[in-house]
């Protein structure tokens, strides 16, 4: 496979630089992050089977790492705990 190599043109590199957006405005945007804890694989014999109080079975180990996914993407990981009457992530990973 053969490399693309472009040259930068100095002038339109710093319009670009003066048009780059400003976190400010961007700060207050509200995004969904959603915690992801494992999967689970069954028939549909078996999903349309399940009824309130049934128990769905996790790939993923008991103190196993939560993934933190924004749009799909895993922007990090941390430990699930509990915080009151809610279950929260400590992070020990997150994207910079």
């Amino acid at each position: 496979m053969t490399e693309l190599k472009t040259k930068t043109n100095p002038a339109i590199a710093a319009a670009s630089a003066e048009r780059a957006i400003n976190p400010s405005l961007i700060d207050g945007v509200e995004v969904a992050l959603d915690g992801f804890l494992g999967s689970a694989r069954m028939t549909v014999g078996e999903l349309t089977g399940l009824t309130k109080g049934a128990v769905v079975t996790l790939d993923a180990p008991l103190n196993g790492m939560v993934d933190l996914r924004l749009n799909g993407v895993q922007v990090g990981r941390g430990e699930l705990v509990a915080v009151g009457n809610h279950f929260a992530v400590r992070l020990t990973e997150f994207a910079s």
